[in-house]
C-alpha cells in the first residue's frame, strides 16, 4: 500500500502522445520528470525534420507524492492526460492491481544508461523483455560502473539490462565481460 505523501518514482502513461506537454508543465511546478528520448529523422511532406523524440510511446516518469498527482489530476487540465500504470497484485487474479513504483536505485540506473549517448544503449517495450530472467549483475568499469542490471539476451546477443517490470527497459548495447560480475 502506497503511502499518499511519501515520494515516489511513477511510470505513467500520458493519452495521445502529450507526454512533452505534460512534461513541461510538471517542470514548471518544480516536480521531477524524466522522459527517455532518442534522436530520429522524419519527413514532414517535402522536408526532411531532425530531432529528439520519445523513446517509449506514451510514456513519462514522474517523482511525486500520490496525494500531489492526484490533486494536479482532478484540479489541473494540464495534468489530466496522466494515468498511473498498475500491475495485478497476484499473479491468479487480474481484478486486484496495484499502481506501479520503481526503486531509486533502479530509477537512477534506468536515467543514467537512457542519457548515454543513442548508439550506446537501446530501449525495450515490455513485450521485448519477455522471457527466462537471467543473472543479476554490476558493472565494474568504464562509463556504465556502478549500473545494476540483469543479463538477457536481446536480439541474439548478452546484453546487461535495467528493467521496470511491466513497463519498459534500457540495455547497454557492449559492455566487455571482463567488466561485469554476479551479483550475489
Amino acid at each position: 500500500m502506497l503511502d499518499a505523501k511519501t515520494e515516489y518514482w511513477f511510470p505513467m502513461r500520458v493519452t495521445y502522445g502529450r507526454q512533452n506537454l505534460v512534461k513541461d508543465f510538471l517542470d514548471t511546478l518544480a516536480i521531477r520528470t524524466f522522459l527517455p528520448t532518442v534522436e530520429r529523422t522524419w519527413r514532414e511532406g517535402s522536408r526532411i525534420r531532425h530531432g529528439r523524440v520519445p523513446a517509449i510511446s506514451n510514456l513519462l516518469f514522474v517523482r511525486s507524492a500520490k496525494a500531489t498527482l492526484d490533486n494536479l489530476k482532478h484540479t489541473r487540465i494540464e495534468a489530466e492526460p496522466l494515468r498511473y500504470m498498475t500491475r495485478p497484485i497476484t499473479a491468479a487474479t487480474d481484478s486486484l492491481r496495484e499502481i506501479i513504483t520503481v526503486p531509486d536505485k533502479q530509477m537512477d540506473n534506468f536515467i543514467r544508461i537512457s542519457e548515454a549517448p543513442d548508439d550506446q544503449r537501446t530501449f525495450l517495450s515490455a513485450a521485448d523483455l519477455q522471457g527466462h530472467p537471467g543473472d543479476t549483475v554490476v558493472v565494474t568499469s568504464g562509463p556504465f560502473a556502478g549500473i545494476e542490471g540483469i543479463i538477457k539476451r536481446i536480439k541474439g546477443n548478452r546484453r546487461v539490462v535495467v528493467e521496470i517490470a511491466g513497463v519498459a527497459g534500457v540495455c547497454i548495447n557492449f559492455v566487455p565481460s571482463r567488466f561485469i560480475i554476479r551479483k550475489d
